[in-house]
């Protein structure tokens, strides 16, 4: 039986307005009700002297009242302050993030993302 990952996308401890982010394993389907998900890819956007973090995913609805079906979408856990700077029991890496509160900064940076990615309609925020 293979080890256990942490599958949560930001730990809830905050240091000093930031937080710990997991990076979750690319191209490994976790399953929810009615279908499943995965990251395909992590990026790093510079914006303004900074860089984003994001991840770009897919959903896949394989069982629903309303039928089959599926979605690309991306999410931003926020600036990266350290990355990769620590390692979970299980071997996921560690990052430290700060947040993206700004709505002028979130209208901008969702902007820069659909242009790369057109095809993703869901953008969020962490």
């Amino acid at each position: 039986m293979p080890p256990r990952l942490e599958k949560d996308l930001v730990a809830t401890q905050q240091i000093s307005g930031s937080q710990k982010f997991i990076h979750p394993p690319l191209r490994e389907a976790v399953e929810f009700f009615g279908g499943k998900y995965f990251f395909l890819e992590e990026g790093r956007l510079p914006f303004h002297g900074k860089e984003v973090l994001y991840l770009l995913g897919v959903a896949v609805v394989e069982s629903s009242c309303c039928g089959r079906g599926g979605c690309a979408f991306i999410k931003v856990p926020g600036y990266i302050r350290s990355w990769q700077s620590e390692v979970t029991a299980s071997g996921q890496h560690l990052s430290e993030v700060e947040l993206i509160s700004s709505a002028e900064e979130q209208k901008e940076i969702r902007r820069i993302l659909q242009e790369k990615y057109p095809e993703c309609a869901q953008i969020n925020f962490i």
